[in-house]
């Protein structure tokens, strides 16, 4: 049986689906079986893995990803938040320029 994907239209949509999963498997989530949002075409483990590459490279650092998991789990871009600092908002999109760059090659998005 083939299985439709939904696809992702950019870093930041692939980003947030992230985070999210992550918190799903915190509270026991285990297999696709037990998701019942869209089925997607890459693994928790797939962009676990890039960010062991982007990290290994040193195309971020841990200040970057402590910023892009922050705002993952409040579920919005720190440009939107007046609370944000600009620090922020410059570490989040260097973040999601490389993470775009990685998933364009692999072809997610």
């Amino acid at each position: 049986m083939r299985e439709d994907y939904e696809p992702f239209d950019n870093a930041e949509e692939v980003w947030f689906w992230f985070c999210q999963s992550l918190e799903a498997r915190g509270d026991g989530l285990r297999s696709r079986c037990d998701y019942s949002g869209k089925i997607r075409c890459l693994e928790i483990g797939d962009v676990e893995r890039i960010l062991k590459k982007m990290r290994a490279k040193m195309e971020v650092n841990g200040r970057c990803l402590r910023t892009m998991i922050k705002w993952g789990r409040i579920g919005t871009p720190p440009y939107y938040d007046k609370r944000a600092k600009r620090s922020e908002v410059r570490l989040w999109e260097n973040g999601i320029y490389v993470l775009e760059a990685y998933l364009k090659a692999k072809g997610i998005i």
